[in-house]
């Protein structure tokens, strides 16, 4: 499919490429100068606040087991060296389930895990 708007009234219309019938429609929107969309139609919905905050409270559970006091004791072999790169990535984490906004975020980066 390929995908046109309609400038004057900003409607999109697809076109099916591959049928011999589409294509002076799709001629027909090229000569009228309407914006080629470019990717899939309709655009990917924004995920609401509830959905933000559903993955963060996911990725939290996916990470408790770094909270875990012996899991960073060096007395453990072995033990897990960076526990504190865990603790700010979850804090960066945790503002968003308890502060969740809508829209596309950028989320934090998880820490790779280095035992010792």
């Amino acid at each position: 499919m390929i995908y046109y708007k309609d400038l004057a009234d900003n409607v999109v219309y697809g076109y099916d490429e591959t049928e011999e019938s589409q294509l002076p429609y799709i001629q027909q929107a090229i000569e009228n100068g309407w914006e080629d969309i470019i990717g899939s139609w309709p655009p990917p919905d924004i995920p609401s606040s509830e959905e933000n905050k559903a993955t963060a409270s996911a990725l939290l559970t996916a990470t408790d087991w770094t909270t875990i006091a012996d899991v960073a004791d060096p007395k453990n072999s072995p033990y897990l060296a960076n526990q504190s790169e865990f603790i700010a990535y979850r804090n960066l984490v945790r503002q968003i389930a308890v502060y969740p906004t809508a829209g596309n975020l950028i989320w934090p980066i998880k820490p790779s895990e280095v035992w010792e």
